[in-house]
């Protein structure tokens, strides 16, 4: 792996297992609750899969969307008209984090010098730069399902 990507990939791997820790002992119901207006934890944990699969075919890797065209209309959690169960979630976030680290493996520094194919609100357009972008992503989200435990009577997620 580029010496670049090896403090990324360390947050990922966090990331992979934190998220998994955010939803222990939720069921599909409680997943589903929300904050007033805000999103559920089944809602984030789906974009999540999403953001990491874009991710993932960004840097050139494939795999096809692990909940078929059933999402594909979805903007916002008001367009949810079915939620995979959380063991599909956590089924399709294994696979795809799977498969990230393996593509990440891979890079070269030209590579990750590439531009990205989206722009994201940081100064650094490159793949390595998407790549850190959405890295963040992952703890900023988890962080909210983290919030909305408290909201189901769970426990504080566990590191």
């Amino acid at each position: 792996m580029h010496p670049a990507l090896q403090p990324l990939a360390a947050v990922l791997s966090l990331n992979r297992r934190l998220l998994l820790n955010s939803l222990d002992g939720m069921s599909d119901e409680s997943a589903r609750v929300r904050a007033g207006h805000g999103n559920s934890a089944a809602f984030i944990a789906v974009h999540l899969v999403d953001a990491r699969l874009y991710l993932l075919r960004g840097i050139g890797g494939e795999m096809p969307h692990p909940f078929g065209d059933r999402l594909q209309a979805v903007n916002t959690i008001d367009d949810m008209t079915w939620y995979p169960s959380l063991e599909e979630i956590r089924a399709a976030w294994e696979e795809v984090s799977a498969r990230l680290d393996a593509r990440l493996a891979e890079l070269s520094a030209v590579d990750l010098a590439q531009k990205s194919p989206a722009n994201f609100p940081i100064a650094d357009g490159t793949l390595l730069g998407m790549i850190a972008f959405l890295t963040q992503h992952d703890g900023y989200h988890i962080g909210q399902i983290s919030l909305l435990r408290r909201l189901v009577d769970l426990p504080p997620m566990k590191y």
